[in-house]
Parts: C-alpha cells; structure tokens; sequence
C-alpha cells in the first residue's frame, strides 16, 4: 500500500479525474468526471457572506482531484474577433502583438494573452480565418486562482466561457451540421451569446443585460389602482423567482393588495432592453456572417428557468426558444433527484469545460512552466527510483552468488554511486529552470498613440438626441471614454431613451464596449430627470 501511494504521487499528484468549476457572481457550480463519465455534481448559492472558498471546500468536500479547470469572465475579461489571412500559429501571434491595442484593451504587462483560430470565415472575397483573441487582467487572473487555493485547489488551466458553452452544445445539443443556433447563457450580471454553425462557434458575445437588470426595474416604485407597489432588491428577488414574468390573466394579488400582473409593468424595460440587445446581435451575426436566420434559440443559466421568460423571447424574437438542459437530456442526474432539485440548465459551462479545458489557457507563464518542471522532475525522480531499485536487486542477487567476483561487486558499487549523483542531479533540475525563468523578459512593443479627443467629440454631438444633455466627456488611457450627462423625457420613457442612446453608440462604427455604470432618478426644475454615467471605448 506504501509503495501504491508513493507511485501514485509520483505520476499523478496522488488525485483522480476531472473537476471543473463554475464561480459566478451570485452561485458556485462544479462538475466531476472519472473514467470518461460524469460521476458528480454540485451547486450552492453564494449568499451574502460571500465566502467563495468554504463553499468549494463544501461542494468537493473529500475528493481529490487529479485536474482542476475553471474560467474567468466579466469585464475584465476581453474577447474580440477578427479575419487574419491563412498563418501558422506563431505568424499568427506576432500579427496579434503587432496590433495589439486592436484586439486587446490591456498591455502585455498588465494581462494575459491567448488566441484560437475558430474557423473559416469570408471577407471581401476571400477566405480567412476567424481569429478570437482573449485578455484577462493578470490581478483577475490572480484573484481567481487564491481563490482555488483556498480551497485546497491547484489549476490546472483557465478558460473563457464561450468554449465552454460550445462544448457543451456540441456534446449535448444534437446539433445538424446545416443548423444555426445561438445560445444565451443568462446570469445574474451578464448574458453571454454563442452563434454556431454546426458545431463550429462563429461568434461569442457578452451583453450587461441579465437576471439582475430586472431585479432592479422591479425595485422602481409604482402606483397602480390598487395601491403603491414599492420593492427593495430582497423583495423584488424573491417575487421574481416566484412568478417570473406574470401573464395578464393573472388573477393573484401580493400581499400589499397589489395585482401580481403589475411585475411585469415593472419588469418590460428591461426585457424589452435585454430583447433588444439580443436581436442587434443576431443582426449582427446574420450581416457578418451571411446566414439568413437562426434555426434555434438555446437558453441556460440562473434566469433561463424564470417563469414565463422562454416564452417572451420565442415571442419577441420569432425564433424556436428552448431550455437547455443537458443532464435532463442525456440522463445525468443521479438517481432520484427531484424536479425541483433539476438544476441542469445552471450547470452547463461547468459540464461544457469538461469537454474543453484547452481552446485557451490564461494560466500564467510561471505556473504552467512550473507544471510541465514538475512533471519532468517526478519522471526523473521515479526513473532514479526504479532504476536504484533495479540495481540494488541486482547487487543482492550477485552479492549472494558465491561465485561472483570481487571485480564485479566493485562495478556494481560504482554503478550505484553514480546513480545516486544522478539523483541529485534530478533534484537540482528545478532550482536550474526557476533560475533561467527569472531572467526571462517578455517582448512589448512600442506603438504611437493619436490624439482622439475632437473626433471622439464630435461623434458624440452627432449622434446625442436632443432629450440628452452631455455634462461630460472624458478620456481616460488610450481608448476609454467616459460620459456623463442627463435625459429628459416623460418619466415612463427615461430608461427607453437612455437605452436607445446606447445602442445607438454601440452600432456607431467609433465605439465598443458601451456599458450603463450608473443611474440615478431625480428631479430638474420640477421636472422627472435621469441622471447617467456611460462607459465605452473607442476604435
């Protein structure tokens, strides 16, 4: 048994199979495989306290993981797309660099770079490949990874969500190689969007729309026939989760008297915003792309199951809507779990990095030298092992020939001795790796910058409503604009308008990224105002 374990944690790190987590902004998922199956599973709600690491230690509880893979997502995490013409991949990284401030908002210095050619796409004529590129902010990167080691955690490698999700629809979404289908991914802060021909992913993007944005327009304070509907985040949380989206013929009043039909008063806006923002994708992708329709409309994460919500997007967007749910669709839930307690749909960027860990790695450069150093020594060190071992054998054996000669007992010594160097040689392998990693410098590149503050104003004035008074416009970097300013409208129309304003910068070719940062209702000369503060960045 000694010797088992010993073996085991020279070539395994003494764990076994698959662990892949899912730690978003209001829950932890994880998924488990062993031998090629899925043999666990987990979630948990995060809660107020927060404590990210006691809930881990609590879904994997005792098992040791051989491989432990998660992914990073969020603002801080950049995935753009772009044709690059036919090049193999180290061509194809110096054209990235090159460019770098194109296809990354962070440098070299402050964030990690990784890049994965998609596939074929068209542009002007000709054939190029459909390159995305992905940065993370290195402090993110970091955050992510004390997280895991909290948790008695090593990573093994750090994604992104998008191949994640299209693992997942490739494994379990029986998908027709002549199909188009776009899949949302709803959380609580962000919805991420997939769109795939087949099981080739062609485009991935991140709207700020999702379960949270509806939250909060359910916090707005009404007053309807029956009385003042006025809900703090709990309440409206709580209410949601419950009715979802009411249907008009709803007959059910709250316990304020209030109809529950009046929810959904509160809640269109920001459907209506999140619809909105799904279609100018879609667009998007069809112009792009050339497809003439999506086929089918996939929809997971925490807000996927709200009451009504598949329903009001099949409706709004004219496309076949379905939950995907890929433990209910191929019989993964262990045996006897309730209906309530079928959680599938949360669970499919964790079940999807199972299939693929290895698109992108945002590891940083130390720890995966450091994994591969650690490899080659516990080789080394098992090779030293048996081959000691070998020779003691062998010494035994011709030691208690009485034949042997003296001369051959002495070779023999000598062999052993020089074994034993070698050993130690093994073991000096790491100090000598770390040495030469330190003086190891990573390549930037200088580019010029141009002053953009005129264009970026004058683009701006353009397109800004008459409604819309502009306070401020900021430049921060090299590429971030920052505005502020106030709309005013009739009360009802505040948040349509401003939402309007954004999409239209966003369809702007001078402007990416475009997200709400804050709002605040009050009150200008009598009149009802919204007070905003916008960020986006420039091209």
């Amino acid at each position: 048994m000694a010797t088992g374990s010993l073996f085991g944690n020279l070539f395994g790190g003494g764990g076994k199979g698959t662990l892949c987590i899912d730690i978003g902004s209001n829950s932890v998922k994880s998924v488990k495989m062993e031998g090629g199956r899925i043999t666990d599973y987990g979630f948990k709600e995060i809660g107020e306290a927060f404590d990210v690491p006691s809930i881990l230690r609590e879904l994997v509880k005792d098992y040791k993981p051989g491989e432990v893979f998660s992914f990073v997502s969020g603002p801080s995490v950049s995935l753009r797309q772009a044709p690059f013409p036919k090049m193999n991949r180290r061509e194809l990284k110096d054209a990235i660099l090159l460019r770098l401030e194109k296809y990354s908002p962070f440098t070299l210095d402050e964030a990690i770079l990784d890049f994965k050619a998609l596939g074929p796409q068209r542009e002007a004529g000709a054939i190029k490949d459909n390159v995305m590129v992905v940065a993370a902010r290195k402090d993110i990167v970091s955050d992510h990874i004390s997280t895991l080691r909290k948790a008695g955690l090593e990573p093994t490698g750090i994604s992104v969500i998008p191949f994640a999700l299209q693992a997942a629809v490739k494994k379990f979404g029986r998908v027709r190689p002549d199909e188009t289908v776009c899949l949302l991914d709803i959380g609580a802060e962000f919805t991420d969007m997939v769109f795939m021909k087949g099981e080739r992913l062609d485009l991935a993007r991140t709207i700020t729309t999702a379960g949270n944005a509806v939250t909060e327009a359910m916090t707005v304070a009404i007053t309807t026939e029956d009385g003042q509907l006025a809900l703090d985040a709990y309440d409206a949380e709580n209410l949601k989760r419950k009715y979802g989206l009411p249907s008009e013929d709803n007959a059910e009043r709250l316990p304020s008297g209030v109809m529950v039909k009046r929810l959904a008063t509160l809640q269109r806006p920001a459907l209506e915003r999140f619809v909105a923002e799904v279609n100018r994708s879609i667009d998007y992708y069809r112009r792009e792309f050339g497809e003439t329709k999506i086929d089918r409309l996939l929809i997971c994460g925490g807000t996927a199951a709200m009451k009504g919500l598949r329903e009001y997007i099949q409706t709004s967007l004219g496309v076949p809507t379905q939950i995907f749910d890929p433990f209910k669709e191929s019989g993964l839930y262990k045996k006897g779990t309730a209906p309530e307690d079928e959680v599938g749909y949360r669970l499919v960027t964790a079940l999807g990095l199972v299939y693929d860990h290895a698109s992108v790695d945002l590891l940083p450069g130390e720890m995966k030298s450091g994994k591969f150093v650690a490899r080659d020594i516990r080789l080394a060190v098992a090779g030293g092992v048996l081959w000691v071992g070998l020779l003691v054998v062998i010494y035994v054996v011709l030691a208690g020939w009485s034949q042997a000669s003296v001369a051959q007992v002495s070779r023999l010594r000598r062999d052993l001795k020089a074994t034993e160097d070698a050993n130690k040689e093994y073991f000096a392998l790491e100090d000598q790796i770390k040495e030469m990693e330190a003086k190891q410098r990573s390549l930037t590149g200088v580019v010029g910058e141009e002053i953009i503050s005129v264009p970026v104003l004058a683009a701006v004035t353009r397109m800004i409503p008459a409604n819309i008074q502009l306070n401020s416009l900021a430049l921060t970097g090299q590429r971030t604009v920052k505005l502020t300013g106030v709309v005013s409208s009739e009360p009802f129309l505040l948040d349509i308008d401003l939402s309007q304003f954004m999409i239209d910068l966003e369809n702007s070719p001078g402007f990416q990224q475009v997200q709400l940062v804050s709002k605040n209702r009050s009150t200008l000369q009598g009149e009802a105002v919204l007070e905003f503060e916008i960020q986006c960045v420039t091209e």
